[in-house]
This record gives C-alpha cells, sequence and structure tokens, in this order.
C-alpha cells in the first residue's frame, strides 16, 4: 500500500514542479494569428502625430521592407486596408498601460488563424520615446510575431529585436526575418 502512494507522490511532485518551472523560450515566436497573405497595405490615421506617422513609416520601410512581405500606404479610406493605424486618447482596461496594442479585428473566416485586417492603436495618453521602436513591435505583431524571450531579447545581444515587451530597438532580428520569409 505504501508503494503506490508513494509512487503517487512522486508523480504529484513531478507534474507540480514541471507545471511551475519557467520554461525556457520556444525556438519559434511566430503565429498564432498571422496576416493572409504578404501584401500588407497601411493606412494612418488622422489622429496620429505627424512623429507618430514618420516613425510607423520608418518601420514599415525600414523594418519589414527588407523581408518578403510587400508594403504599400493608403491615404484615404479603404475598407480593404490591411492594417489600421490610429490613436487613442481613451484605452480601456489592461490597455492604459501599454504604448500600442495591435489586434486582429477581420480574420478570413471565424476561428481561422488568419487575419486579413489589424488595428494598430497607438495610447496617446502613455507617450514613449522612440515610435519607430514601438512602429516596428506593433508592426511585428500584424505579421504575427510575438513578444520576445531568450536571448534576442536580451538588450546587449547584437541581433536582438524590436519584439521585445519593452520596445527599444528599430529592427527584426534574423530570427524574425526568417520567421516572416518562410511564412510568406
Amino acid at each position: 500500500m505504501k508503494r503506490p502512494i508513494r509512487t503517487f507522490a512522486v508523480l504529484g511532485a513531478a507534474v507540480g514542479l514541471a507545471l511551475t518551472t519557467v520554461q525556457p523560450a520556444s525556438a519559434t515566436n511566430f503565429g498564432p494569428k498571422v496576416a493572409d497573405n504578404k501584401a500588407h497595405s497601411f493606412y494612418y490615421g488622422r489622429d496620429l502625430t505627424s512623429a507618430q506617422k514618420s516613425a510607423f513609416e520608418f518601420a514599415r520601410t525600414k523594418a519589414l521592407a527588407p523581408t518578403d512581405m510587400t508594403t504599400s500606404v493608403t491615404n484615404r479610406y479603404d475598407p480593404k486596408v490591411d492594417v489600421w493605424t490610429v490613436g487613442t486618447f481613451n484605452p480601456t482596461g489592461d490597455q492604459v498601460r501599454y504604448y500600442a496594442w495591435t489586434t486582429c479585428v477581420k480574420r478570413v473566416t471565424p476561428g481561422s488563424d488568419k487575419c486579413e485586417q489589424h488595428a494598430i492603436v497607438i495610447n496617446r495618453k502613455k507617450p514613449h520615446d522612440n515610435y519607430k521602436a514601438v512602429g516596428c513591435h506593433e508592426i511585428g505583431h500584424s505579421v504575427g510575431l510575438h513578444h520576445l524571450s531568450g536571448k534576442n531579447s536580451d538588450y546587449s545581444f547584437a541581433n536582438r529585436s524590436c519584439e521585445r515587451a519593452q520596445p527599444d530597438h528599430l529592427y527584426y532580428s534574423k530570427h524574425d526575418k526568417n520567421h516572416i520569409n518562410g511564412h510568406y
């Protein structure tokens, strides 16, 4: 009788340890929501400052451009735009703590992992001193990249990425670009 109890106790302790141990970063930071194709069109809302628009243009043309993604900008309302970038003075819930966030607003089909349209929303109540890094970070989410952990998020690592949770870098790492190019 003692042996089954001891086996159960050891098994329970192992499962508990596995659940509470910090897991290393996975090899991929890509998906589950990804753009529906490699052509990404952008619209910048009138509520963005000229500095924010300029910074997002930098991110679009300098960070995303060296990948297999193709991008364009439209200056007028078009319901087929892939990425709407707008500002808000009224964030809600946890969003009050964020500089910006990216949301899939229209999936290709309900429940699909492919997103037809994204909204990037800049929190105008929480300014950031480097919107180029924020632009790179949020555009990365619109193509399927997640926040990084591990070596690409280390500030001292030369190949770090703007996908750090606190964006301070202007480009994607080689690892990120490989994921983008491999998917699109």
